[in-house]
């Protein structure tokens, strides 16, 4: 018997996962934040302190990553900044990597069989990365470009004509960027390096520009038509 779930069972666990991670990482840093908040210390011996990390705490992160990643609108940004936080921009951007992109495969699996309602609109990224020419560029494009909801990209990828080899291969290259800047960004946060973060962050915003080329490689494509 072929069991069925829905959208909001779906996102609804992803929640209830992500919620119980959260409250293991606190309990878990727990002697971070007394640091913080008690002591006086220096930069060094709080990044040692933070950086106490065992491999219990890489299975927790990864599978949060992954969650926030099949949430609509969570901020997976910061989940991936605090990875940087915890385990360095090196470590830190492989495990952003590793469960972002799983979690974006997940999440294209799971809405290309789940029962939805079909008179919702889509969103016009959706239908902006759908009517492209090369619909592989726009999958990399949406998940590069920072600030938007990986869940709706995956949404316009599942709509996409590509094989499954290809799209999980853009799913990969569009992961990166952002999983190694947040990475970067928490590393030089935790080391006080603040104007190298800021720069980070203009990066981010620089990324924003590659909307242009969805929007153009779409206008190409309607051209072609008529």
């Amino acid at each position: 018997m072929k069991v069925k779930i829905t959208k909001r069972q779906l996102i609804s666990g992803a929640v209830l996962l992500a919620l119980l991670l959260i409250g293991l990482l606190i309990y878990r840093y727990h002697g971070t934040w007394e640091i913080i908040q008690h002591r006086v210390f220096d930069q060094s011996a709080l990044v040692a302190q933070v950086r106490r990390h065992r491999a219990i705490d890489i299975l927790l992160v990864v599978p949060l990553l992954i969650c926030f990643s099949i949430i609509p609108g969570a901020p997976v940004a910061t989940i991936s900044v605090v990875a940087g936080i915890c385990f360095g921009k090196g470590l830190g951007a492989v495990l952003n990597i590793i469960g972002i992109t799983l979690g974006n495969l997940i999440a294209q699996r799971f809405f290309g069989r789940v029962t939805a309602r079909h008179d919702q609109q889509p969103s016009k990224l959706v239908t902006a990365i759908g009517k492209m020419r090369h619909p592989l560029l726009g999958i990399v494009i949406g998940y590069t470009i920072p600030f938007i909801p990986t869940s709706l990209v995956s949404l316009a990828a599942i709509e996409t004509a590509v094989t499954p080899r290809q799209l999980a291969a853009a799913t990969l290259l569009g992961s990166m960027p952002t999983a190694i800047i947040y990475a970067w960004g928490g590393d030089e946060l935790i080391k006080a390096h603040f104007k190298n973060a800021l720069m980070l962050v203009g990066l981010l915003v620089l990324l924003l520009g590659l909307l242009w080329l969805i929007h153009h490689d779409r206008q190409r494509a309607v051209d072609l038509d008529h």
